[in-house]
């Protein structure tokens, strides 16, 4: 072999290997990313909304375990509602944190539904704050969690309750998963969700790491499916939302640029159930919405559980 010969025969292996290599950090960063822990996010919390902070420290909250079908522990945080004449509230609302984060992340919506008369269930999803499981699957398993969530909910608590669910970015995603196939679930309310893991993977492969689709995303795909036995394309809130018959509400930053806000635009135009949509202004980038709109999301959220969900 000539020496020019041996050199492309080398350079055509280094490229490989490269572009394996590459493609299994793309999958590893979706299902192994780098969380928060629960004093990371606190910390966050104190600095973005130190009044809600405050908030949450003053509930009187009971925790407790949820063993998942999938095999590990979910670290479940219950608030109950103020009784109204002495009378318990069968209103329920159960609220999946986001990517990375825990169960801080959904005090602020913890505190805007408890203010309209729920009782509030938090828990830490899988691979994320104190719950167990070994990797993240951005909706897949952890729609299941939320099943058996909202079943330990109905055993705890009673055949009568009227709970919805309630998702930011990842968890967004896995309401709208979960309600396709639960008919206990009466309204769902996502902020910042995806509509189609496929076409995000995509969009951050080519803005992040500045590398077209092919041939990383199909091995990226691969590596996730070797790690999680979970497949990417099959991860699709678009498709869970052409069947729903209940309540959506829709929330999202007109300048998210982790997950475009096409993704709600594009799951409230499939959607067939009674529905809204706030596509925040105000340079409101991923999971910022309520932050940035801070009284205008809380009349949409308020007029949206009052004159939809309850009147449903």
């Amino acid at each position: 072999m000539k020496w020019y010969e041996l050199l492309i025969l080398l350079i055509i292996i280094v490229l490989v290997i490269g572009t394996i290599l590459i493609s299994y950090m793309i999958a590893r960063g979706i299902f192994h990313p780098d969380r928060l822990s629960l004093l990371e996010t606190r910390i966050k919390e104190t600095e973005r909304t130190p009044d809600l902070l405050k908030e949450y420290d003053s509930w009187e909250m009971n925790d407790y375990w949820i063993h998942s079908r999938n095999g590990y522990d979910l670290k479940t945080y219950y608030l109950p509602a103020k009784p109204e004449r002495d009378e318990k509230s069968s209103r329920f609302v159960i609220i999946a944190h986001g990517y990375t984060y825990t169960h801080h992340g959904s005090i602020k919506y913890a505190y805007l539904m408890h203010s309209l008369g729920f009782n509030v269930i938090m828990y830490d999803e899988r691979y994320h704050g104190e719950s167990g499981g070994k990797n993240c699957t951005l909706g897949f398993y952890e729609k299941y969690d939320l099943e058996d969530v909202i079943t330990d909910t109905f055993r705890r608590f009673g055949d009568g309750l009227f709970l919805g669910t309630y998702g930011e970015s990842m968890g967004a995603a896995t309401v709208i998963l979960e309600q396709a196939f639960d008919p206990r679930v009466k309204f769902i309310i996502a902020d910042c969700p995806f509509a189609d893991l496929s076409m995000l993977v995509r969009y951050i492969v080519k803005k992040r790491f500045h590398l077209p689709k092919l041939p990383f995303l199909p091995l990226a795909s691969l590596f996730f499916y070797l790690a999680t036995k979970a497949k990417i394309k099959q991860i699709m809130p678009i498709d869970a939302i052409k069947t729903c018959k209940i309540p959506v509400m829709l929330f999202h930053g007109l300048d998210d640029g982790f997950i475009p806000y096409v993704h709600s635009q594009m799951l409230y135009d499939k959607c067939p159930s009674p529905k809204a949509i706030f596509l925040a202004p105000n340079n409101s980038r991923h999971a910022e919405s309520f932050r940035k709109n801070r009284d205008e999301y809380t009349r949409i959220l308020d007029d949206f559980i009052k004159n939809i969900v309850l009147r449903g």
